[in-house]
């Protein structure tokens, strides 16, 4: 009887520190959204403003030169209108402003596609930025909760909210780096005959 009371009270200490063990480690373990995080902080809202801000200033800065384009366009189609090709190729003036006007299109999308890059590249800039700041407010979060893990709720199927800290770090990230610095990035133009 003493040995069957030994193996109960052992089965019994097994099972619960078996059932501690997984209770204790999942109160280590924090869970953010950081998709709602970059959505909601000052500090993301900051970004997407400025990083929209650079593009508008880009697309400002080819808007004249794309509406002159599309102007020589329009001339070009008036003056073409009722032309067989053999009527083209016989004008040589005409032909010589169509290939200068294929030259500038060609110039104007090589800086299209260059601002293009630039905004991206801007973009990732800031989001790098944004993401240290987020790691930062994350981690004092994680100090305060005593979390010796933290997993981003896109790679949780499913959490109780007591263990959720995305407003916590909202809050953190919200006093501590309320502005993200974003810099517009110039690239190098590059050199003539090299592809993109």
């Amino acid at each position: 009887m003493f040995k069957f009371k030994s193996v109960l009270t052992k089965l019994g200490i097994a099972c619960a520190i078996m059932v501690a063990a997984p209770v204790a480690l999942a109160q280590d373990i924090v869970v953010v959204d950081t998709s709602r995080v970059l959505r909601e902080s000052m500090a993301g809202q900051d970004l997407y403003q400025k990083v929209q801000q650079i593009g508008n200033t880009m697309q400002s800065e080819l808007s004249p030169e794309q509406q002159a384009l599309q102007t020589e366009k329009n001339s070009l189609a008036s003056r073409l209108q009722g032309k067989t090709q053999q009527d083209i190729q016989a004008d040589t003036a005409l032909v010589q402003q169509i290939q200068a006007y294929e030259r500038k299109l060609q110039t104007n999308a090589v800086k299209a596609d260059k601002r293009s890059r630039e905004l991206a590249q801007t973009e990732r800039n800031a989001l790098n930025a944004f993401a240290d700041k987020m790691s930062a407010a994350v981690d004092t979060v994680r100090q305060r909760k005593n979390a010796k893990l933290v997993l981003a709720k896109s790679v949780v199927y499913l959490n109780d909210a007591t263990y959720e800290i995305t407003d916590e770090v909202i809050q953190q990230l919200n006093q501590d780096a309320p502005t993200i610095v974003v810099t517009r990035v110039n690239l190098p133009d590059a050199p003539q005959g090299t592809p993109q």
